[in-house]
């Protein structure tokens, strides 16, 4: 019955649970614990290096860092460590962009609030002016600027003037050629 239950584990260990860095079926508080500092080693980890940090901070001699090499090597590869590593690494980067994007929607809002309220200005500015006094210059900049920014926000440009400037071999043709 021994024997069945370790082929269970193993098999669920070859599977991988969903948070396969939280502790394994079988894993020992130890192995456990050595791949806490291999995961938390970060993306350049290696067993070498886990195992160095870890008797640095514990104090443990240098000497014995070998014995400790070779058990937590064999763990590594008992309980995967690399792919659950790398599994941890992909559910902290999932979370950091997460939460990257809830701060650019904040941000998103924050410059719509702000734009709306420097268009409320600017309409009850152009209210109170005489068009007569507008060069027709100004007028012109003014257009291009509120188009440019409504376009920007709608999302339809990235806010960078591009030009496109043709490839090899490639002829270019103004735009009043265009849909012809």
């Amino acid at each position: 019955m021994a024997d069945f239950e370790k082929i269970i584990e193993a098999a669920k260990a070859e599977l991988l649970p969903f948070e396969s860095w939280e502790r394994l079926p079988g894993e020992t508080s130890s192995a456990f614990a050595a791949f806490g500092e291999y995961r938390d080693s970060g993306p350049g980890r290696t067993i070498k290096k886990a195992v160095d940090g870890y008797c640095k901070k514990q104090g443990v001699d240098p000497v014995l860092a070998g014995k400790r090499y070779r058990a937590w090597r064999a763990w590594s590869m008992q309980f995967k460590w690399r792919e659950r590593a790398a599994d941890y690494d992909r559910y902290l980067d999932r979370l950091k962009q997460a939460e990257l994007r809830k701060l650019i929607e904040a941000r998103g809002e924050v410059h719509r609030q702000v734009t709306d309220k420097m268009l409320q200005v600017v309409s009850k500015k152009l209210d109170l002016m005489d068009p007569a006094d507008l060069a027709q210059g100004t007028v012109t900049a003014w257009v291009e600027t509120a188009i440019r920014t409504e376009r920007e926000m709608a999302g339809l440009t990235n806010g960078k003037e591009s030009r496109m400037e043709p490839k090899q071999d490639e002829l270019p043709f103004a735009n009043e050629f265009e849909g012809l």
